[in-house]
């Protein structure tokens, strides 16, 4: 791929075309977003006001870089990053824009559980009340460690807020530093990756919003396991050279999917490369580390129920929704149609059969950064559950390697980043056409769990807005892939169950 397949003059055209973006939302955002809600009881909770602001100065502040992206090293850029990002913790901690609300209301819900022992009574079957142990073992430890060492100040206090901002940085810098040691370790023997490509891809990566957001203004936990995979890839990559490193890859590889459980997809597809080429020595060696790795993590929950443990797993995998903001087509109300819950798994086991056949006809030829790109895009595209944080699972991976054409790679992040800011727009949209008074934290969530659903915002979402972010995952597996047989077999289910939903409304209505 050539950097100049954007001449200088489309680079100036694409240049003022961000900047009159950032000028028009920011005065449309101060306008009309100005009302008391949004600047103050939003402002703790989902900081829509500041998002929608972001958009526009990383917008212009990625299109400025790339005019003058001759000019600049990767240690250039590296500052740049640091720079921007001590500035905007910075402003958070002055401005006080709040942690994400769902960290501190639901979340949080675990470590007293933990710290209580509550995590050693027997399992009831009641999925409700035992919720807050549904999640991955590393997730429920990690907030439980922050909850330790926080709690004594109050985990929605600036002073908190500030630490785990700064740990979130610390696990930025750490995501950007192992992309680039992955780069400088592999550009020579990777197809497609030279400096003026990762340039551009680290360029994208300073100036985005979702990792801003995600990581910095929210404090996610999603930064965690994106780090743990890269170091993953970073050993995976070594292993080439050098076979003994494909098991600290495994360590890695199983520590991601211990903490957010999509990166298990990544294990699949060694395990099922490593069969494929029967290398059956190496496959019991590397589930068996697996294992040992899933045992000493969850070694509480198993001593306490493993049965138990492992059932309540499985049913959280089919909670499905299909009547909030992070529902998908793929989640249909079993109980409204009179369903077994177990068709919620259909689309995961389509993406599993897909995900098979595709490492199948690719395990001969050694596995690139692409193949794992493809390969968690496929679940992410039929994932029952709905988020604007699953792109950054791939988005420091395609940045790493960007797609064949600097066109294709900017058609393919606008989708996301187009979703990510019609999803903060859909808000603003819902706070702005509440005709209710404004009570604090009540109003929030009579706009969000009442007022949003009856007007129809809940279905209108996933039947339009998520269509293009759909559609972006289908352009990107196909950039890679160059299969058409797969974007068949991507598209023919995606039609069914979209149709479903148009004549089935009432699964859009009602949560699963």
């Amino acid at each position: 791929m050539k950097l100049d397949a954007l001449n200088s003059r489309n680079k100036t055209i694409l240049l003022i075309c961000a900047f009159i973006y950032m000028i028009v939302n920011s005065i449309v955002v101060v306008l009309v977003c100005n009302t008391e809600f949004i600047s103050k009881i939003d402002k703790i909770f989902w900081n829509t006001k500041i998002i929608l602001i972001l958009s526009g100065l990383c917008c212009a502040g990625f299109f400025f870089a790339f005019k003058f992206i001759h000019h600049l090293t990767i240690q250039k850029l590296l500052l740049i990053f640091l720079i921007i990002r001590v500035l905007l913790l910075y402003c958070f901690t002055v401005f006080e824009y709040g942690v994400e609300y769902i960290d501190y209301s639901f979340y949080y819900q675990m470590p007293p559980h933990v710290l209580n022992g509550d995590i050693f009574t027997p399992f009831t079957g009641n999925w409700e009340a035992e919720a807050w142990r549904s999640f991955p073992p590393l997730f429920i430890w990690w907030y439980t460690y922050n909850y330790w060492i926080y709690g004594a100040y109050g985990v929605n206090t600036i002073f908190v807020q500030t630490i785990s901002r700064f740990v979130y940085l610390l696990l930025e810098v750490g995501i950007v530093y192992v992309m680039t040691q992955i780069f400088r370790e592999n550009s020579g023997t990777e197809k497609g990756w030279n400096e003026k490509n990762f340039k551009i891809g680290l360029t994208l990566y300073i100036f985005a919003l979702t990792p801003i957001v995600a990581i910095l203004l929210y404090a996610n936990i999603i930064a965690l396991p994106v780090l743990l995979s890269l170091l993953g890839f970073l050993y995976f990559f070594r292993s080439k050279k050098n076979p003994k490193y494909l098991y600290y890859a495994v360590v890695f590889f199983s520590l991601a999917t211990l903490t957010e459980a999509i990166a298990v997809f990544w294990l699949l597809g060694i395990a099922l490369v490593e069969l494929f080429r029967k290398n059956f020595r190496r496959l019991f060696l590397l589930i068996l580390e697996m294992l040992a790795i899933l045992c000493l993590v969850t070694l509480p929950f198993l001593l306490n129920d493993a049965i138990g443990y492992f059932q309540h797993m499985l049913s959280y995998i089919y909670k499905s929704t299909a009547g909030n903001w992070d529902g998908a087509i793929w989640a249909i109300n079993s109980e409204l149609f009179n369903l077994p819950s177990l068709i919620n798994s259909i689309p995961s086991a389509i993406a599993i059969s897909l995900l098979i056949l595709y490492t199948y006809k690719n395990y001969k030829s050694e596995p690139s950064l692409d193949f794992f790109i493809v390969i968690v895009s496929i679940y992410l595209f039929f994932g029952p559950g709905f988020s604007a944080w699953h792109y950054l699972w791939i988005f420091s991976l395609i940045c790493l390697n960007i797609i064949n054409s600097v066109r294709k790679f900017l058609i393919t992040n606008l989708f996301f980043w187009g979703y990510f800011v019609f999803y903060a727009l859909w808000f603003a949209s819902g706070y702005l056409t509440y005709p209710g008074g404004l009570p604090p934290p009540m109003a929030y969530s009579d706009i969000f769990g009442n007022w949003m659903v009856e007007m129809g915002y809940f279905t209108i979402y996933p039947m339009i807005v998520q269509l293009a972010y759909q559609i972006g995952f289908i352009y990107l597996i196909f950039s890679y892939s160059k299969s058409k047989k797969l974007v068949l077999a991507l598209f023919i289910p995606f039609i069914i169950y979209y149709i479903f939903n148009i004549c089935m409304p009432g699964n859009l209505l009602f949560g699963v």
